[in-house]
C-alpha cells in the first residue's frame, strides 16, 4: 500500500495504481470533474497511463458554474 493525499486527506491505496483505478477505489460516481496530480492537470485520455506515487498529492476539482 502506498499514502497519498486527495483532496487534503490521506488516502490508502495499492501500488502500482493509475488515476483511472484510484477514481474506482475512492468511489468517484460523479464523471464531471477534473484531476490535478501534484498541481499538474491530467487530461482524462490519460488517466489509465498515469501512474500515482507514493506520497503524490491529487485534487479532484469539480466544475463550478456561475458567476
Amino acid at each position: 500500500m502506498i499514502e497519498i493525499i486527495v483532496n487534503g486527506e490521506k488516502q490508502k491505496v495499492k501500488e502500482d495504481i493509475n488515476i483511472s483505478e484510484m477514481i474506482e477505489v475512492l468511489e468517484y460516481k460523479d464523471k464531471s470533474f477534473a484531476v490535478a496530480l501534484n498541481g499538474t492537470f491530467v487530461a482524462l485520455k490519460k488517466y489509465n497511463e498515469t501512474k500515482i506515487n507514493d506520497a503524490d498529492k491529487i485534487e479532484i476539482l469539480a466544475p463550478m458554474v456561475g458567476g
